[in-house]
């Protein structure tokens, strides 16, 4: 066993002590600048920056740097790279900028510095890019703060179910404190909607639940859900424009007893202006012996990946 101080009285400041200090006791990223866009070409542009990579190495940018881009004939994901091979060698090597195809939330040997998702077939926009968040601590404790997920849990606030249109056989409980269900098996609150009786053929209830936009638009909808079977929850999101927002996901039906379920949103779909409300649309459709709980929605939002 050995102990190993860095920089004691008189010690000389060399680069393999001074690396081993970031990379141990500080975190790999984009700590300024670095931040993308696109030129009059339809090419990535890489401002000017620096930052930190997992080999300890701090590394500047003073100028402009780009990557070339092709339109894609569909929808793809990209992931913006910068990494860097460290060799023991005078002088050390290039960090390297790469385009890579797929969404990343990690690459060997280096830091991403976004993300691309493009439609397909158009230009590259601004639209269509996501920056990283900065590596500074007091940046980041604040983006980790406003994105935190939103989570309604049973009864459900923030929502107007629509049982004054919804099927003469079905039952909702749930939406108010004094009627939500306990699962005694699973230990969950919930609530539920059911057909227990009346002719065959599904008959339905719409819940609309309203969220408030603020700094960062949802990436995501966890819905916990236990549907024994052949029920089906549809959904729909409507932007702070009321237009239908492009998802993935729904509809929702058989579970195995309680399970979270994901819903999707695209991130080239939509409108969601700050300090506007936007809406997620559930449509419970049942039939004659078959019900839906719903314990939990949840809204997660950018910078988590998916």
């Amino acid at each position: 066993m050995s102990q190993q101080r860095f920089y004691d009285f008189g010690d000389p400041v060399n680069s393999v002590d001074d690396n081993s200090i970031r990379r141990f006791l500080e975190v790999p990223g984009v700590y300024g600048g670095f931040d993308l866009g696109v030129d009059t070409f339809g090419d990535v542009t890489i401002a000017a920056g620096y930052g930190l990579m997992p080999d300890g190495v701090v590394w500047q940018e003073d100028a402009v740097r780009t990557l070339d881009f092709f339109v894609p004939g569909v929808a793809t994901v990209y992931t913006i790279t910068a990494t860097h091979d460290d060799r023991v060698i005078t002088g050390g090597v290039a960090v390297e900028y790469a385009l890579q195809t797929g969404e990343l939330t990690s690459v060997t040997d280096g830091i991403i510095l976004g993300w691309i998702y493009h439609p397909g077939g158009v230009p590259l926009a601004s639209t269509h890019i996501v920056q990283v968040p900065k590596a500074t601590s007091s940046t980041y404790g604040t983006l980790l703060v406003n994105t935190m997920p939103t989570r309604m849990s049973a009864p459900l606030s923030n929502t107007f179910s629509d049982v004054a249109t919804m099927g003469g056989n079905v039952t909702f409980t749930g939406q108010m404190a004094d009627d939500v269900l306990f699962d005694t098996t699973f230990f969950v609150l919930h609530q539920r909607v059911a057909k227990a009786a009346g002719p065959a053929g599904f008959e339905t209830l719409v819940q609309h639940i309203q969220f408030w936009m603020d700094h960062y638009r949802p990436a995501s909808i966890d819905l916990y859900v236990n549907i024994p079977g052949g029920a089906t929850i549809t959904a729909q999101l409507r932007d702070t424009d009321l237009n239908i927002v492009t998802i993935t996901g729904s509809p929702i039906t058989t579970t195995t007893d309680w399970e979270t379920v994901t819903i999707t949103v695209d991130r080239n779909s939509g409108t969601f202006d700050l300090g506007k409300p936007y809406e997620l649309r559930l449509t419970h459709s049942v039939d004659v012996g078959q019900q839906i709980d719903l314990a939990r929605v949840t809204v997660n939002y950018w910078p988590f990946p998916t």
